[in-house]
């Protein structure tokens, strides 16, 4: 099998038991020549439970769809940031792994009271953190979800969680080996995330540029789900307090996001309910908008994901044998990243 990929040079492999092998003797069938291989796209803000944003209970049948969908647009990685029960942790185990993408998931979404959509997730006081945290932890997949802050009625945005509980959080989560991703659209809790060790920023629209820095520095990462905030902004209103908000912080990503990939922040692209898994390539391609070239928009939705969560990216021996090939090289053309020619899973051609 030829894979050419858009950062080196090709290489030649074979398959066996699912792995990348040296290949020997003669082919029996040859695949890749002409086309473009990368090991597959990666979402990393993803909500597989359901397809919209509501608080209603994941349908598994529906999840597991989703799943297959995503894998057939070339999708081999999901890190699904959470929901307010199991579906993803129930889908994970009862579909083969060659059936679906890769998935990293935390369980229940972690809040406090009046703190995110009422009744939904697992709700504590900031000194339950420590054992809500390592429940997380053991329940879910890699992962462990925070809800940073939430707009209260009649005052606007307000922190979830102080300094200390933030970091109470994160050195329990690495205590079980999980990561923590925090939800933070507002001023305060973006750099205290940061300070306090947390692992994935998602949305982060309040970032500071010390904030990336500190951030890069440990290969941290950021999920910025621009297609998301600009839902936001329209559900909101242009003119309301909230949308003024998120225009505000939309316009330092746009300043902060290309100085943060030069920090080495692994910026990602996360679907967060705007389409599908299936979709992340067209959030890829919206964060051209935010000032990334051809080739941090093509990592971003690529090998930072893998490298972020410390996976293969080079087709080396002994990884596992996903690629996915497209006509052109994706650093010519980002569109076909929305049209797979082939998708290849442990080794087997869908």
């Amino acid at each position: 099998m030829t894979l050419r990929s858009p950062w080196g040079p090709a290489v030649v492999r074979d398959v066996a038991q699912g792995k990348w092998v040296e290949p020997s003797g003669e082919a029996e069938n040859v695949m890749g020549e002409g086309l473009w291989a990368i090991p597959g796209l990666v979402d990393a803000h993803a909500h597989l439970a359901t397809r919209e944003l509501n608080t209603e209970p994941g349908v598994l049948a529906d999840a597991m769809t989703r799943a297959r969908n995503a894998l057939a647009a070339g999708v081999t990685l999901i890190l699904d940031k959470g929901w307010g029960d199991d579906t993803t942790i129930r889908l994970i185990e009862e579909v083969e792994a060659g059936e679906r993408p890769e998935i990293e998931a935390a369980e229940r979404i972690i809040t406090v009271e009046e703190g995110y959509f009422p009744g939904f997730g697992r709700v504590v006081d900031g000194s339950e953190i420590r054992d809500a945290v390592a429940q997380a932890a053991a329940a879910g997949r890699g992962w462990v979800k925070l809800i940073g802050d939430w707009p209260r009625r009649g005052i606007g945005p307000m922190a979830n969680f102080t300094a200390g509980e933030l970091a109470i959080a994160v050195e329990t989560a690495e205590e079980a080996g999980a990561r923590v991703a925090i939800h933070t659209m507002a001023r305060e809790i973006p750099s205290l995330a940061v300070a306090a060790g947390v692992h994935s920023i998602e949305h982060g629209l309040f970032l500071e540029e010390d904030d990336v820095e500190r951030l890069g520095a440990r290969g941290g990462m950021w999920v910025p789900t621009v297609l998301r905030v600009e839902a936001t902004i329209a559900q909101l209103g242009r003119e309301s307090s909230g949308g003024r908000l998120l225009i505000e912080g939309l316009g330092r990503m746009r300043r902060l996001v290309p100085l943060a990939v030069e920090a080495g922040v692994r910026v990602l692209a996360g679907t967060d309910l705007i389409g599908a898994p299936s979709d992340v390539a067209t959030e890829a391609l919206h964060l051209s908008t935010l000032g990334l070239d051809a080739p941090a928009v093509l990592a971003a939705v690529t090998t930072s994901g893998f490298s972020a969560t410390g996976r293969d990216h080079e087709f080396s021996i002994g990884a596992p044998a996903d690629a996915v090939f497209f006509a052109a090289n994706p650093l010519d053309d980002l569109s076909v990243l929305r049209h797979p020619r082939h998708v290849m899973r442990l080794g087997r051609v869908l």
